[in-house]
C-alpha cells in the first residue's frame, strides 16, 4: 500500500508508505488527486514518518502544488530536520511543516476554527 488516508473535521492525513520509491510518484499524486476531489477537505496533512527521501521529496511537492490548485490549507508531518529548509526552497506557496503527525493535525485543525476571508474556498 503506497498511501493511507483518514478524514476528520475536514482535516484530510495521507500517511505515506516509507517504502516509496520514485517509480510510485505517479500513483501517489493521482491518489491524493482522487482524495481531495472526493472528500473536499478544508486542509490536507501529508505525513511522510519514513526517510526523507527524493521520492518523498518530490511527491510532498506534488501534493503541495495539487493542493493549491484545490485551495486547501496544506501541512506536512514529519521527523526530518530538514524538510522545512527543503520545501521552502522548492514551492511557491506556505508549507507548514511539524515533526509529528499530531502536532500537523492540531495546526490543521486550530486553522480550519479560524474564520476565513469569504470567496477563498469554492
Amino acid at each position: 500500500m503506497l498511501l493511507t488516508h483518514t478524514l476528520d473535521g475536514g482535516v484530510l492525513v495521507v500517511r505515506l508508505a516509507p517504502a516509496l520509491a520514485v517509480r510510485h510518484r505517479a500513483a501517489v499524486t493521482l491518489a491524493v488527486e482522487k482524495l481531495l476531489q472526493a472528500h473536499r477537505p478544508a486542509h490536507l496533512v501529508m505525513a511522510a514518518e519514513g526517510v526523507w527521501t527524493p521520492a518523498v521529496f518530490s511527491t510532498v511537492l506534488r501534493a503541495h502544488r495539487t493542493a493549491q490548485e484545490h485551495r486547501v490549507g496544506f501541512f506536512v508531518a514529519t521527523p526530518s530536520s530538514s524538510a522545512a529548509d527543503q520545501l521552502a526552497a522548492n514551492t511557491s506557496g506556505p508549507v507548514r511543516v511539524y515533526p509529528s503527525l499530531t502536532q500537523a493535525v492540531r495546526a490543521a485543525r486550530t486553522q480550519s476554527a479560524a474564520p476565513t476571508e469569504p470567496g477563498l474556498r469554492p
